[in-house]
């Protein structure tokens, strides 16, 4: 089993892939950039390299403080009297929960 896995390692070394610092989340083989794209040389899966712990602390940061203003913003739009601000106050939820929406994808 290692030298099949090991063949297919070199085959994308001989072939002009470049090796990466990361590991394929679904067999965890080691990660190449090919032809633009990044490829698992053992599962074939081309895919995302896995986020690094960093990216991850970032990414939970950046939710919070979007968490966060959107609860604000649904408290102005409770309290908000004047009808001539409530569509900027709920154009500014719909694109809150856009960017949410866009970084649970991603």
């Amino acid at each position: 089993m290692k030298e099949k896995k090991l063949s297919k390692i070199t085959g994308m070394l001989l072939a002009g892939g470049k090796m990466l610092g990361m590991h394929c989340t679904t067999c965890m083989g080691p990660l190449f950039e090919y032809q633009g794209k990044i490829v698992c040389a053992v599962c074939g899966e081309k895919t995302k390299p896995a986020k690094t712990e960093t990216e991850v602390t970032q990414l939970k940061k950046v939710k919070e403080a979007l968490h966060a203003k959107l609860d604000s913003l649904a408290e102005q739009l409770a309290k908000e009297t004047d009808q001539t601000k409530t569509p900027e106050l709920l154009e500014n939820i719909k694109s809150t929960l856009e960017v949410l929406k866009k970084l649970d994808e991603g």
